[in-house]
C-alpha cells in the first residue's frame, strides 16, 4: 500500500514536471526569427571610438557598460538597425544600460520617453514611417518586450528632451538632454517574404496584395484586386470592393449619366416631333401659293396653285382662254 502510494505521489509530480519541460522545449524550437542579428547599425552620435553601435545587435545581453552601444549627450537622440530587407515583424525586446545599483535612477530617467519606429527607407529617421511603441506613461524598465506586428526594413530606437518636461508625467533626470545607452536590440520576426507562424513555415495566402499578411494569423493585410475577406478568398466586383466613398462617387456619376440621356432622349423626341410638324406644315402649303401682282395686273393678287403634270388636265377649263373669267386663279 505504501509503495503504490509513492508511485502514485512520483507519478503525480513527474507527469506535470514533464509535460513543462517538453512544452518549454517546443516552444524553444517554433520562435521567431532575430532579425536584428549581427545588421548594420548607426546611431546620432557615437561617445567614444571603441563604442560601436553595433554592439547593440551581437547577440549580447550582458547590460554592463562595454556590451553597449551609446551616444553623446544632447536633446535628441537615435539608433537605428537596417534588417537588409522588408520583414515581417513581431515584437522588439530592447536590453538598456544597467550596471550600477547607485546609478539606476540615472539610466531609467535618460530611457525614460523612448519611442520605437519601424520604416522602409532612411529617408524617413529618425521619426517617421511606423510608430510601434512609445514610453509616456511611466517610467520604463532596462529590460523590456513590445510586440510590434508590422512589416519594414528598419528599426529605430529615438528619444529627446524638449526643455520643458512636457512629454512627460514623472519626473526625469534631466529635461534638456538624454543619452542612449543600449546594449541590446533584437528584433523578432520572420525573415522570409510572405511567411507567417511561429516557424515562419506557413505561406500567406496567395491573394494578399505584395504577399503581406499578420504573422500570427496569416491574415492578409490587403487583397489583390477583385478579391475580398481576411484570406482574400472571396471574388469581388470593383464596386462591392471599394470604399464608402468610392460606392458614392460610382452612384453619383451613374445617376448623372441616367439624367443626361433620359434629357437626350426627350430633346431628340421633340425634335422629331417638332420637325415633323413643319415638314406637314410645308407639304400643305406647298399647293397654294400666294403671289403678288404683276405689271398690267389692275393690282390684284393672283393665287398660284402648283400641280403635278399628271394632274393638269383637271384644271384645263382653268387655263388662258378662260383667265378673263377667273382673273386671280394661275395654273403653273
Amino acid at each position: 500500500m505504501f509503495s503504490s502510494d509513492v508511485t502514485m505521489s512520483t507519478c503525480m509530480f513527474v507527469l506535470p514536471t514533464l509535460y513543462i519541460t517538453i512544452t518549454m522545449i517546443f516552444k524553444m524550437c517554433h520562435t521567431y526569427e532575430n532579425l536584428a542579428l549581427n545588421k548594420k547599425a548607426e546611431q546620432s552620435s557615437v561617445y567614444a571610438e571603441d563604442i560601436d553601435p553595433n554592439l547593440a545587435v551581437d547577440n549580447n545581453t550582458d547590460q554592463t557598460y562595454t556590451n553597449c552601444a551609446r551616444t553623446t549627450l544632447a536633446s535628441e537622440v537615435w539608433w537605428q538597425v537596417d534588417l537588409g530587407g522588408t520583414k515581417s515583424i513581431h515584437d522588439i525586446r530592447v536590453f538598456y544600460r544597467n550596471d550600477s545599483d547607485a546609478n539606476v535612477k540615472i539610466r531609467v530617467g535618460n530611457h525614460a520617453g523612448f519611442s520605437l519606429y519601424i520604416s522602409e527607407s532612411r529617408c524617413e529617421l529618425p521619426t517617421g514611417g511606423y510608430l510601434c511603441y512609445k514610453n509616456q506613461d511611466k517610467l520604463p524598465p532596462l529590460e523590456s518586450d513590445h510586440v510590434c506586428k508590422h512589416h519594414g526594413r528598419y528599426v529605430t530606437y529615438y528619444n529627446k528632451r524638449t526643455g520643458d518636461g512636457a512629454d512627460f508625467p514623472f519626473k526625469v533626470t534631466s529635461l534638456t538632454e538624454t543619452m542612449a545607452e543600449i546594449c541590446e536590440v533584437q528584433v523578432f520576426g520572420c525573415s522570409v517574404a510572405g511567411m507567417y507562424g511561429e516557424s515562419c513555415d506557413e505561406a500567406c495566402p496567395i491573394n494578399c496584395r505584395d504577399n503581406l499578411c499578420d504573422i500570427e494569423t496569416g491574415a492578409c493585410l490587403y487583397c489583390n484586386e477583385g478579391f475580398k475577406g481576411e484570406q482574400c478568398d472571396v471574388s469581388a466586383s470593383p464596386l462591392t470592393g471599394s470604399s464608402e466613398s468610392e460606392l458614392s462617387l460610382y452612384k453619383g456619376v451613374i445617376l448623372t449619366l441616367t439624367v443626361v440621356l433620359v434629357v437626350l432622349i426627350v430633346t431628340v423626341v421633340i425634335l422629331h416631333y417638332k420637325l415633323s410638324k413643319l415638314k406637314s406644315i410645308k407639304s400643305q402649303q406647298s399647293g397654294y401659293i400666294t403671289t403678288q401682282p404683276e405689271p398690267g395686273s389692275q393690282g390684284h393678287t393672283y393665287a398660284t396653285l402648283g400641280v403635278e403634270l399628271a394632274e393638269v388636265r383637271q384644271y384645263d377649263h382653268l387655263r388662258i382662254e378662260n383667265q378673263e373669267s377667273h382673273s386671280y386663279l394661275r395654273i403653273v
